[in-house]
């Protein structure tokens, strides 16, 4: 009988395995795609924005984690001992002034080249790609795992299967599977950092990026607000804005979203500047005089679908309103292909934070995407995989009373 079987080849399950592999623990890692790190090759456009150096909770939402559980996860492997866990295996890493971290190399592959070569290190461990495990059953304290071709027994198990976002990358619903099987309370899962459909499109628009303030309101209060590029598309928004946004919609409903067009200039501001323009050329086409101050093509749907007098002044202070506040109606996330991960996931409430084990099941195990956790853009996701991985890790260690600080 194996001692340690991990489901999921993604980046928790490879690292959880790579830091049991520095002790040469018996390992089985299975995953369902041909390769292992299918999505984290893809992560940061192939640059793999890695960690973020100012990790703490207040960059993650969860409906399920107490605020001190996840502090207390992240603290307990923060972005220094993940840099020096790295060096040590001779991957190095640069930052930048927003915190973001990226391998040296600013390779995916690398990353996954130097972790799987330290796998391969562990004459105990075994990988089986292209095998997906259907079904789990205990029988007494061992974990029966279910694959299409043979049962194998565990004693300890690992869940790291991930998420259903960017199933051309190998997401899939199978972790959500596997652990209403184990009767694990779940969280419904949603598409998180992706971008936006509304009601109303913007199909003339389509192509036009711009910097812009986004707003999101259920009713009236307000759940979040970025400064970033918005794309328009003929769905809707996208764009690093949009992304970052689309987070906090969740499973809500009543919301509205404010676009601002123009969020470097105060109301004041705005309304002199038109002012000034109407005085020097007072016959100048509305649409020309929009576009002083914005694209083209906005310019031309403001003129053509608001009709008002610049030059009258309860109108033009109604126009300068609008323009940054336009309200996006029912904002609503697009799907599970588009996500780059997932919120919802196995409940906060169903694991010691201190070890990530089970409360229901001794020796079972859940870390990364499978978790109730999504972090914002910027590697907080990742913090989050191998953190949670590393305390994973420890505690499996401690129990086969092998642990050696990772």
């Amino acid at each position: 009988m194996q001692k340690v079987a991990i489901i999921g080849g993604g980046a928790s399950g490879i690292f959880c395995a790579m830091l049991l592999s520095l002790h040469n623990i018996p390992i089985t890692l299975f995953e369902k795609n041909k390769i292992l790190g299918k999505k984290l090759l893809a992560t940061g456009n192939g640059r793999c924005n890695i960690h973020n150096t100012h990790t703490n909770s207040t960059h993650f939402q969860s409906t399920s984690f107490l605020q001190k559980d996840l502090q207390n996860i992240l603290q307990n492997y923060p972005f220094n001992a993940f840099a020096k866990t790295c060096q040590t295996l001779g991957l190095h890493l640069h930052t930048q002034e927003n915190g973001k971290a990226y391998p040296l190399s600013n390779s995916a592959k690398s990353v996954l080249e130097i972790f799987t070569h330290t796998l391969n290190a562990n004459p105990n461990l075994q990988i089986h790609l292209n095998t997906e495990i259907t079904a789990i059953t205990k029988s007494d304290s061992n974990f029966l795992l279910h694959s299409h071709n043979h049962t194998t027994s565990f004693k300890t198990l690992i869940l790291a299967c991930g998420s259903q976002a960017a199933p051309k990358l190998g997401g899939s619903n199978k972790g959500e599977i596997l652990a209403k099987q184990l009767n694990l309370k779940h969280h419904q899962a949603y598409p998180a950092l992706v971008p936006i459909r509304l009601d109303s499109t913007f199909d003339c628009l389509s192509g036009v990026k711009i910097k812009a303030q986004l707003t999101l309101k259920e009713n009236t209060q307000i759940l979040a607000q970025t400064l970033d590029d918005v794309l328009f598309t003929n769905y809707g928004i996208s764009g690093f804005g949009a992304l970052d946004i689309s987070s906090f919609i969740q499973m809500r409903k009543n919301l509205t979203l404010l676009l601002n067009f123009l969020p470097n200039l105060t109301p004041k501001t705005l309304e002199n500047a038109l002012q000034n323009t109407l005085k020097n050329h007072s016959k100048i086409p509305l649409e020309t005089l929009l576009g002083g101050f914005l694209h083209p093509k906005i310019a031309q749907m403001f003129a053509g679908h608001f009709n008002f007098n610049p030059n009258n002044t309860k109108q033009r202070k109604q126009f300068i309103f609008t323009l940054q506040n336009f309200p996006c109606k029912n904002p609503h996330f697009k799907d599970f292909e588009s996500a780059e991960v997932c919120g919802g996931g196995i409940s906060g409430m169903e694991i010691n934070p201190n070890t990530m084990e089970s409360k229901k099941h001794k020796r079972l195990y859940i870390i990364g995407e499978m978790l109730d956790i999504v972090g914002n853009r910027g590697g907080y996701n990742l913090a989050f995989a191998w953190a949670s991985a590393y305390i994973c890790a420890k505690a499996v260690l401690g129990k086969l009373n092998n642990f050696i600080s990772c």
